[in-house]
Formats: structure tokens, sequence, C-alpha cells
């Protein structure tokens, strides 16, 4: 469940204090993360078809639902990392299982 918080009372400053404090935690958590990978290669969606042995448009079609994660890095350049790649597939398996 979401958890959801008013500003009710809060001064801008306390709330501003509040918000801040969450953005640094978050930050602080990903370079934890991330301390320990090596800087993972992009794959172009062609080489991620190939590693999901889908089609393109099959692709296409998983980043538009939702299913895979994709990157754009300009208007015409849309990467995928493997290993999000991987997550994503575990995730949507497990989703799959867990609703039988």
């Amino acid at each position: 469940m979401e958890q959801q918080v008013q500003f009710i009372g809060f001064s801008y400053q306390e709330a501003e204090r509040f918000v801040r404090n969450i953005v640094n935690r978050c930050i602080e958590e990903h370079d934890l993360k991330q301390k320990g990978k090596e800087a993972e290669p992009p794959i172009t969606p062609q080489q991620a078809c190939a590693a999901l042995k889908v089609s393109l448009p099959t692709l296409r079609r998983y980043v538009r639902i939702g299913l895979i994660r994709r990157h754009d890095l300009g208007p015409r350049r849309k990467v995928f990392y493997l290993s999000e790649l991987e997550e994503d597939i575990k995730r949507v398996e497990a989703s799959v299982y867990a609703n039988r």
C-alpha cells in the first residue's frame, strides 16, 4: 500500500525539509546499490529482441504496456539493459504464477 502525505499545518520550510530528507535518503540507497556494480553497457532494441527471443513489434508492445523498461537517450536512441530485462521477466513470471 502506498503511503500518502499531506502537508497540512506544515510551514513551507518544514515541508521542504521533509521532502529533501526523503530525496536524500533515496539517493543514498541508490548509491549504495550502485557501488558494487560495474557500469553495464546498454543494448540495442535488436539485441534485446534476441535476448528475449521476440520480434521487434512484440518488444515495442511489451514496453508500451509496461512489462519491459526502456531508456530513451534521445528522440531516436532507445536502449535497454540486460540486467533490467532479466529483472522485468522475473517480475512478470512471478505475477503470472501468483495469479494462477
